[in-house]
Formats: C-alpha cells, sequence, structure tokens
C-alpha cells in the first residue's frame, strides 16, 4: 500500500462499476470528490478505513479563484473535525513530513513554516529517516503524548498516477499515510491505530511514476518543470485556510 496515492484515481474503475459510491460537488472552477471507506470497501481496496476528499481543478493559473479554494479546504476541514468532535478547547499537532531539500518533498515543511502556532495548536516538522536516523511514526506517538494533543494534522507531499494531476489536486483525508512510501513499499503507517490518536492528513502530488509514461523505466519519479511554483503556492493556500480556521 502506497500512502502518496491519490485515491480519486485508484477508486475511478470501482466508482464506475457502482462498487464504490463517490459524493461529488462543483464550487467555482473546483470539483469537489467525497469517499467514505468502511471495513468491507478498505480491504477491497487496500487502503485504510476513513473519509478522503479530494479537491481537483483543471487550470493551472486560479489565481482569480484562491478564496474560494481557501474557503473550500477550510469548510471541509471543519467538517472533520467536527465529525471528530474536536474543538477550540482542544490540542492540535501540525506535522510536515518530508525533505525540504528536495522541490517535490518540501510541501509539508512550508505549510509548517507559515502556520501560526500558539495557545493549543504546535507545530513541527520532521526531516526524512534517511536523514535523521530516527523513524517518524515513533517520533510523532512521542510527541503528540507528550503534548497530550487531541489531533495530529499530518502534511505531506503525495504521489500521483497521471501527470495533470500535479498542481491541480489536493487530497485531504483521515485515513492516515505511509511516510516514504513512493520509495519503500514496507513503510509503516502514521494514523489513528498508530498513534492513538485522531488524525488528518492533507496532501499535494508532486511526482508520478515513470512507468505510467514510459513502461521500461518503472523505479523513475518524475515531476513537472515548475512544480516549485505549484508546491510554494499551493503551501501558502493551506496554511492561509488552516490559520483562518484555527
Amino acid at each position: 500500500m502506497f500512502k502518496d496515492n491519490i485515491l480519486i484515481e485508484e477508486s475511478e474503475p470501482l466508482i464506475n462499476s457502482s462498487k464504490l459510491t463517490a459524493k461529488e460537488e462543483t464550487k467555482s472552477i473546483f470539483k469537489i470528490n467525497e469517499i467514505n471507506i468502511d471495513h468491507s470497501k478498505s480491504k477491497m481496496i487496500n487502503r485504510n478505513k476513513g473519509k478522503y476528499i479530494t479537491i481537483l481543478w483543471e487550470k493551472s493559473d486560479i489565481s482569480s479563484c484562491v478564496e474560494d479554494l481557501i474557503e473550500i479546504i477550510s469548510n471541509k476541514i471543519k467538517e472533520l473535525t467536527e465529525t471528530l468532535k474536536i474543538d477550540k478547547n482542544k490540542k492540535i499537532l501540525f506535522c510536515g513530513l518530508g525533505n525540504k531539500e528536495i522541490t517535490t518533498d518540501k510541501f509539508g515543511y512550508l505549510v509548517i513554516e507559515k502556520l501560526v502556532a500558539g495557545n493549543k495548536l504546535y507545530k513541527i516538522y520532521k526531516d526524512v529517516e534517511g536523514l535523521t536516523n530516527i523513524n517518524s511514526v515513533k517520533f510523532i506517538k512521542a510527541i503528540s503524548d507528550m503534548l497530550e494533543v487531541d489531533l495530529v494534522v499530518i502534511i505531506d507531499s503525495l504521489k500521483a498516477t497521471h501527470i495533470e494531476r500535479i498542481g491541480t489536486t489536493i487530497q485531504i483525508s483521515t485515513g492516515g499515510l505511509y511516510p516514504g512510501s513512493a520509495l519503500n513499499e514496507v513503510s509503516k503507517e502514521i494514523s489513528k491505530k498508530t498513534l492513538k490518536k485522531d488524525v488528518i492528513c492533507i496532501g499535494i502530488p508532486t511526482i508520478i511514476n515513470m512507468k505510467e509514461v514510459k513502461k521500461e523505466n518503472p523505479d523513475l519519479l518524475i515531476s513537472k518543470i515548475n512544480i516549485d511554483h505549484y508546491v510554494d503556492d499551493l503551501s501558502s493556500i493551506i496554511s492561509i485556510a488552516l490559520n483562518r480556521m484555527f
């Protein structure tokens, strides 16, 4: 199982065959897709239980619709926190994952840098295990236990199947993720199961496997030439949405 695959891409065949139900709505230029994965569907598609919200758009220039996107993100995260019974009296830890030295993996770092901590809100950036030799799951669990938080919000880069998803997709879910699984299939999950805390994950796709373009290159990861702009812009939009909400 890969933490960094966009669920909407994997689930399209099941939705088309009526084995999976998706709720869809459109606001401004954005399409919002919501899928609830229960226990039976979890086994069927090899994904953790939870709600998966995908915000999609087609044109890369969304400068005229930024406020609409910020509102959508805020509203969807608010819906999740209300479902999880997380109110303003609860403690929340925001944790960015990735490698800030690599453009395609610095999304988590950038969002954390732009977030405002204070009161019962905490933020931390965790670099990849290959650089720190510190397991991400154990690290986050230790910090969240020490702070006695009620919710952990994980921010990380994701992997897509289709190149057009890069720069035009945001995924928000309660199903957890698998840090580093683009390179390591045995990566351990970060989820409510492992942290014993409610979890919300926020990510954007920044890479795809080259095998989607040329099957003779299955291990090569590629991105878009202007990925730095997408990562910076979307990290700003998401951090604004989070700052306004919390």
